[in-house]
Formats: C-alpha cells, structure tokens, sequence
C-alpha cells in the first residue's frame, strides 16, 4: 500500500509539489508545537499579548510594502516580466521602509519617546523588509517551482524563530525576546531566496530598463486596487481587534485568544499553506492551457473537509483540558476560547487553499467585498457586543460565540462564491 502511494505521488507533478511543500512546512510547525509546552511555561498570556500587537503592526506595513503584486509573480507568461514585477515591488518595499522609518522617529520625536520605542521602531523596520522578501521570494520560487527552497525557508525560520524564543524566555527578556525571536526568523527566511533574486537578475535582459517595472506593474494594476484593499482589510481588523480586546478586556485575554487562533490555525499553516500554494500554481496554469479547474477544486474541498472533521470535533469538545494540559494552566482561557472558535477556523481551513481563485480570474474586487464584510462584522461584534452584553456574567464567552458564527455564515457563503467562479470557467470551454 505504501509503495503503491509513494509510486502515485511520484507519477504526479501535483502531489510530488504538494509532498515536498508539506515535508517542509509539517517539519516547521512540528518545532513550533514541540517547543510551545515550554514556550507557554515561559512567557505569560499578556508577554504573548504585547509580542502578538507588535506582529500584526509588522504584516500590516508589510502588506503594503509590496502592495499585494508578490501574488501577480506566477502569472506572466515570460519569466523577465515576472522579473520586472518582482523588481517593482522590491522597490515599493525599500520605499515604503524608509517612510515608515522617518514617520516614526518624527512621531517619537515628536512625543519624547525613549530609547526603547527607537529599537522597536528599528526592529520592526527590519521586520517588514525581511517579511516582504520572503513573500516575494516564496511566491517567485512558486512560479519556477522552487518547492525545495519554500520548505528550506520554513523550517530555517521556524527553527530559529523558536530557538531563541526558548533562550531568550530563560533569561527572562520577555515580550522583548520575542520580537528579536520573530525578527531573527524572518531575516533566516528569507536568505534563502537571494539567490534565485540575482539568477533572475542575470537571466532577464534589459534590467536597467525601468520602464519595463512600471509598464508590467501596470498590467497587473488588479492586485494594487482590488487585491490590496482585500489583504488590508484583514490585517487592518487583526491590528484593531487586538487594541480593542485590550483595551476592554485586557492584554492577558488577547495574549490568550491569539494564542487559541494561532494554534487553531496551525493545519492551514501545515497543510492548507502548501496546498494553496501548489493549488495556485496548478489552476493557474489550467487557465493559461484552457483546462477544465473543478474536478481539482472539488477534490481539494471534500480532502479539505475530511482533513478537518476529527481535530476540530476534538478540540470543540475537549479544548479547555487540552490546552491546560500542554501549554499549562495559566493557558485553560485560552483553551476556552478554541472550543468556541473550532466551527470558525474549520471552515477558514477548508477555504483558505481555495480563496487563490478569485486572483487567477481577477475576481478580486467582489471577493474583496466578501472579505470586508467578514470584518466589519468581526469589528462590530468585538466592539459594541461587550456593551450589548455588559450584564452578561459569561460576556467574554458570549462575544466570541457571536462573532464565531457570523465567521461561519461568511465562510459558507464565500465557499458558494469560488465555486460559482470555477463552474463558470469550466462551463466556457464547452
């Protein structure tokens, strides 16, 4: 049976992607999960509260940095305009860092901050660089099929990332730590992909000409205007949902609640990441060749599906005990929150690896309207429901049970969606 499964992957372009991607990202996660029991014993819900803001500051000024075109890489035709894409958005990264840096030493001249926010500021600068490159380098490595470097990236960075998140928790640098921790990992990561930046570079003629960056960014304007507003939505809700836990709650409970997201979605990093990034490959390529895409999507929802029922059943009914258990104590709130939020992070499992679709088909702008309205209604419920609730004695429980299901009815309906789009294609080519 074994020899018989390993013949199959061999025999197919797909799964081989799919297996080597997921080597990588499987042996990833599986440091983080073996070292997070004594992560957890080291830092405290509100260290990892403080850490989780500065985090989602970061991807926030990194999702500008590139302006979403990382995701337009394997989608030319010609490598050397795929190249130029690549160069142009490098070049809007470096831009946007050296505005970001000026803004905030004016900012914290201008309000008498001490050396302390400088450092933060440099190692966030960093950050977003370091971040963006490897975004732009992953998905570069995706269009010349570079599984190989994806995987050597996540597991470098992973392990480094982790690494020093032990050393530096035993020598009790807190939320500190943490940052050099993420910092550090990011900057690993993404050295991996240098290489194949300078081969491009010498591949592709005409590298001086920068017209040819701006007349390709042009070309793939859709990502910019639609895309863009998409990813910011999100990581805009993620930045403003932690300053409003905090602010009425407290930086334990959204130490705690991320906590509880992150490792509910530890399978889409683990499996839907890879799946995604093959599967984004794959349909763009069925596009380009006129090849019919459901029969793929249709596979990858029901394996999708089947992947998620049993952890996410498990962690719905048993999530406090198990979170107590592994991460300690001090992490059971944080258990309750993933039994409450499991329905939700199943369905973000199954979709995730799917939502390429709407970028294959420039279909970004109606699912950038799906996507804004699965965060306004998470704003509003984490903003005005503690109020609606304020008398409620499990008001904490309630809110996220709330929240949770308007989660659910969005994913279901944003499931329809691609559908829809996939059945239209391939209805076309009859």
């Amino acid at each position: 049976m074994l020899k018989g499964l390993t013949k199959r992957i061999s025999n197919s372009d797909f799964l081989k992607s799919l297996a080597i991607l997921m080597t990588g990202t499987i042996i990833a996660q599986a440091i983080g999960y073996l070292l997070a029991p004594i992560i957890t014993r080291i830092y405290t819900p509100a260290e990892m509260g403080e850490f989780a803001v500065f985090q989602r500051i970061v991807v926030l000024v990194a999702t500008i940095a590139t302006a979403r075109y990382e995701l337009a890489l394997p989608l030319p035709k010609q490598d050397k305009d795929a190249f130029y894409l690549f160069r142009f958005s490098l070049k809007l990264t470096v831009i946007t860092t050296l505005v970001t840096s000026v803004c905030a030493i004016i900012y914290g001249i201008l309000n008498d901050y001490n050396v302390e926010f400088y450092l933060l500021t440099i190692a966030g600068v960093i950050s977003v660089f370091a971040l963006a490159f490897f975004n732009l380098g992953t998905n570069w490595a995706i269009r010349i099929k570079s599984f190989k470097t994806i995987s050597y990236s996540k597991m470098t960075s992973s392990l480094s990332n982790n690494g020093f998140r032990v050393l530096f928790g035993l020598f009790n640098w807190g939320y500190t730590g943490l940052i050099i921790s993420f910092v550090i990992s990011y900057v690993v990561g993404a050295t991996h992909f240098i290489a194949n930046f300078f081969k491009s570079k010498k591949d592709s003629k005409n590298v001086f000409e920068d017209k040819k960056d701006l007349e390709i960014a042009k070309t793939y304007k859709n990502f910019p205007l639609a895309s863009l507003p998409h990813a910011l939505s999100d990581v805009l809700r993620d930045v403003l949902v932690a300053f409003i836990i905090i602010e009425l709650f407290s930086e334990s409970v959204f130490g705690s609640f991320d906590h509880s997201f992150r490792m509910l979605r530890l399978p889409i990093m683990i499996i839907g990441a890879s799946m995604s990034q093959v599967f984004f490959n794959r349909i763009s390529d069925y596009k380009k060749n006129k090849i019919a895409i459901y029969p793929l999507f249709k596979k990858l929802l029901i394996t999708l599906s089947l992947l998620s029922i049993v952890p996410f059943t498990i962690i719905f009914f048993f999530g406090g005990d198990i979170f107590a258990f592994i991460f300690g104590n001090d992490w059971y709130e944080s258990g309750k929150l993933s039994e409450i939020m499991a329905p939700w992070l199943m369905l973000n499992f199954i979709v995730s690896p799917l939502s390429t679709i709407p970028l294959v088909f420039n279909k970004q702008q109606s699912f950038f309207l799906l996507g804004l309205c699965a965060s306004l209604l998470q704003l509003f419920g984490f903003l005005y429901l503690p109020q609606v609730l304020a008398s409620d004695t499990n008001q904490l429980y309630s809110v996220f049970q709330i929240v949770t299901w308007s989660q659910v009815a969005v994913s279901i309906v944003i499931l329809f969606y691609l559908n829809a789009i996939v059945k239209k294609h391939d209805l076309l080519l009859k």
